[in-house]
């Protein structure tokens, strides 16, 4: 009799746990939020971002992540500033030149603080041009003529940092060259690899993958070539609207916090964080990927604020293949409050 009180008791007490274990699943449930991110694909320019996601830290901030690949970033500003995602990861040149032209769109965090893109050309338009990788940047550029080159898509960082190389130089890029947009990186790839373009412009792994596999080689490269209107340039942010950040100021902070918590770790744990980021990259040979990484991890951004002096770096940038100039003011574009107190908070 006593027995079997004593285990009616028993179970009871194990249902009562088992209802506040759920309740309490559940509750945290509740408070988790849902973002979705705009992506144009893979690239180690989000560096941070990875970081924050495979190191748990939006997790911990109550977020969990619905990555949309849409393609070229001019895709991911319009999926911005069309409410169909909450936030991109992408280049802060594309979302200035669609600010220029009324678009609701801000910056709340630094992610890549280099240009990290390449021209790769066939080894036949190699020959063709005769550049060659010791030649400065305007040998290069002066041999640049007659090959057709892909990019994601007109008005994206891989179209406009092209275009720079030639304006900068005197030379008509529309004369010059033909840029074909193609889209996702994938598809740039596999228009070299069937000889549909001469080359195309992209970050890593693409360009690294392409010299591997004997169809082409690296003759830009704007990370480590020295080209003087890209020094100290910004590159990619965090971008949202101007009337989300304001409308979830709390959520947008949190989502700030991961990423500089992201940067702390990657300051303190590279090896670390270098183990973060190779999982967004498992269909690259692992002896590949860890023979470039460090060179990107050493460009991502050490603070998520953007300086008023890097903007305007930014915006001088940006007005070489612009008919005219940037007029979007810092304060405009660069939400730095949300970045300030992160780094004031974490990166002590």
């Amino acid at each position: 009799m006593f027995a079997s009180l004593n285990s009616l008791r028993n179970l009871g007490r194990v249902a009562a746990a088992a209802a506040c274990i759920a309740l309490a699943a559940g509750a945290a449930a509740a408070q988790e939020r849902t973002l979705t991110i705009a992506s144009p694909g893979a690239a180690l320019h989000f560096y941070p971002f990875y970081v924050a996601e495979a190191g748990g830290f939006f997790k911990e901030e109550g977020i969990k992540l619905d990555w949309v690949d849409v393609g070229a970033g001019s895709r991911q500003i319009a999926a911005v500033a069309g409410g169909s995602a909450n936030f991109a990861i992408v280049g802060m040149q594309p979302a200035i030149t669609a600010r220029q032209n009324g678009a609701d769109l801000v910056s709340v965090a630094s992610l890549f603080n280099a240009y990290a893109m390449q021209l790769v050309l066939s080894n036949a338009a190699m020959e063709k041009t005769g550049i060659r990788p010791d030649m400065t940047i305007d040998e290069k550029v002066e041999r640049l003529n007659g090959v057709s080159v892909g990019v994601t898509g007109i008005g994206s960082t891989t179209d406009v940092i092209l275009r720079s190389w030639l304006k900068a130089r005197g030379k008509d890029p529309e004369q010059a060259i033909t840029i074909q947009p193609l889209g996702n990186p994938a598809a740039m790839y596999a228009a070299l690899e069937q000889g549909a373009v001469d080359g195309f412009v992209l970050g890593a792994p693409f360009p690294e993958q392409a010299e591997i596999a004997g169809i082409g080689k690296v003759a830009i490269d704007a990370l480590n070539d020295d080209i003087p209107e890209l020094k100290d340039v910004p590159y990619t942010g965090l971008i949202t609207s101007g009337s989300f950040a304001e409308e979830n100021a709390e959520l947008v902070q949190k989502v700030v916090n991961a990423i500089t918590r992201a940067i702390k770790l990657t300051a303190d744990e590279p090896q670390k964080a270098s183990g973060f980021v190779k999982t967004y990259f498992q269909q690259t040979d692992s002896a590949l990927f860890d023979s470039f990484e460090p060179k990107y991890q050493a460009k991502a951004a050490k603070t998520p604020v953007v300086s008023p002096e890097a903007y305007k770096k930014l915006i001088d940038w940006i007005a070489i293949t612009s008919d005219a100039p940037p007029t979007v003011a810092y304060d405009e574009f660069i939400k730095a409050s949300f970045a300030e107190k992160a780094a004031a908070d974490i990166l002590k």
